[in-house]
């Protein structure tokens, strides 16, 4: 283990000393370069500006937190010592509560909810570092609703404007990517940090279930639901877990749990399984070429190829989306006499949930035990699997469908093949740029760990960056 990587040893669930932890060795480097070296408003007011102006193309905010944000970097400039991310801009999906400010989910029935009384657990540990929330951001419905949520419309995709950005964390993948931010914080509970990452070219991770705490989170899926950040490299991303990570003695699902450092520049002894089948079956040859690419260059550091196959992949995501459907209708069950204001597509999804038998939601529970057992088995012998994140590039508005090899599909049949692996079974995944595709759009890898296992994916994609340059790619919109 080098000393001066990555956190240099555990992580303390105390944010002081994860904060003095990640001051140092490489972690320190990262929060300087997101610093930069202008003041705390310039720095956010010209990501006001930014996003203003891309906005007007993208449709990413449903809320600008100018006056907030510009408080906020005025008080970051009075301080004579700055903290670790000092008046650094970052975006929030509007399920995530940030103090003074409403959520409204995307939902013409939360339109005119009151301002939030506190911030999210997420919101609170980042800008109690300095940090600088700057918008609340476009998402689908609830994060369970279609594409065109009625309240707000499609988020567009700043590599092709007639592209959807992905969902649900749809607004801020859209903004980091455009060169808003340099981060932000989304929800998933079947890719939805990971999918429009991989579709804005962006480093995205669902951390182990239980690792972040979601107090603060509009609930959709109590038993699949994460929040993780999307920025634009794995250090980054890694900087950002360290300091959302562990209990906040509200969340009980959370648990401290070790998060070493390693060497990123030698995967020597780090095995690495590639399943096929239904995981690479329908998949567009550019999205399989960037896999194989990642593969090579983390063989070619050390990495041994083992094998590894998961034969109940093909029935993660009709039971996975049947767990999601089933919890949301749960909640939502309370408004039902609200459903004629939601979205279409969200009233289909609870509908099913509804409409599912117990025996059914029970059966899907043992799913999720026999799911893991097979991860298990793989993990056994591998200690990453890699796997496309989504078998195409963005897909087309308005009826957003996806190419595969020339071929049009559905959406739903192809986004989250890999995705809800992780959610059925609570497995981190990090969602990591391989290259653009002949259609100009970015194609994504997916990195999945055993539990708790986020620095191996973290390392391994690190090094990936460190020999590439897929994650600095900006769209022309950027530009």
């Amino acid at each position: 283990m080098r000393g001066d990587a990555w956190l240099s040893g555990r992580v303390s669930a105390s944010g002081p000393s994860r904060a003095r932890a990640a001051e140092t060795g490489e972690f320190g480097d990262v929060a300087r370069d997101l610093r930069g070296t202008v003041s705390a408003r310039d720095r956010v007011g010209e990501a006001l500006d930014r996003l203003g102006r891309l906005h007007a193309e993208l449709n990413c905010t449903i809320r600008v937190l100018r006056e907030r944000a510009l408080d906020m970097a005025a008080e970051s400039d009075r301080r004579e010592v700055p903290r670790l991310l000092e008046g650094v801009p970052f975006a929030v999906k509007d399920v995530i509560d940030v103090e003074g400010v409403p959520t409204t989910a995307a939902s013409r029935t939360r339109a005119d909810a009151p301002p939030a009384t506190e911030s999210a657990t997420v919101v609170a540990r980042l800008e109690a570092h300095g940090a600088i929330p700057i918008s609340k951001d476009a998402t689908t419905e609830f994060a369970v609703g279609g594409p065109h949520p009625p309240l707000t419309g499609a988020c567009r995709n700043p590599w092709d404007r007639e592209r959807w950005a992905g969902g649900s964390s749809t607004g801020t993948a859209a903004a980091v990517a455009a060169g808003v931010v340099p981060f932000g914080l989304g929800t998933d509970v079947g890719g939805s940090i990971r999918l429009p990452a991989a579709w804005c070219g962006l480093t995205g991770l669902k951390p182990t279930a239980g690792a972040i705490p979601r107090t603060g989170v509009v609930p959709l899926s109590w038993t699949t639901e994460a929040v993780g950040p999307l920025a634009r490299d794995a250090r980054t991303v890694a900087l950002l877990f360290a300091l959302l990570r562990g209990p906040d003695g509200r969340d009980l699902r959370v648990r401290e749990s070790p998060f070493e450092s390693g060497d990123a520049t030698d995967l020597r002894g780090l095995r690495i399984a590639l399943p096929g089948g239904y995981l690479t079956e329908l998949c567009d040859a550019a999205v399989r070429a960037g896999v194989a690419h990642l593969a090579d260059v983390l063989a070619d550091a050390g990495a041994e190829i083992v094998p590894g196959e998961i034969p109940s992949a093909a029935q993660a995501l009709p039971i996975g989306y049947q767990i999601v459907f089933t919890e949301a209708a749960a909640l939502h069950r309370i408004d039902a006499a609200r459903w004629c204001d939601y979205d279409p597509v969200t009233v289909k999804r609870i509908s099913q949930g509804i409409a599912t038998p117990a025996s059914d939601y029970l059966r899907a529970l043992q799913f999720r035990a026999e799911l893991q057992a097979e991860l298990d088995a793989v993990f056994a012998r591998a200690d990453l699997v890699v796997v496309p994140t989504t078998p195409a590039t963005a897909p087309r508005l308005p009826d957003c469908t996806v190419t595969v090899d020339g071929e049009q599909y559905p959406l739903y049949a192809a986004q989250s093949r890999a995705t809800m692996l992780g959610n059925l079974t609570g497995a981190p995944g990090l969602a990591v740029p391989t290259g653009l595709a002949p259609d100009g759009c970015p194609v994504s890898a997916l990195l999945i760990a055993p539990p708790h296992g986020e620095a191996t994916a973290l390392r391994a994609a690190q090094l990936f960056q460190d020999r590439t340059d897929h994650h600095t790619r900006m769209p022309p919109i950027a530009v």
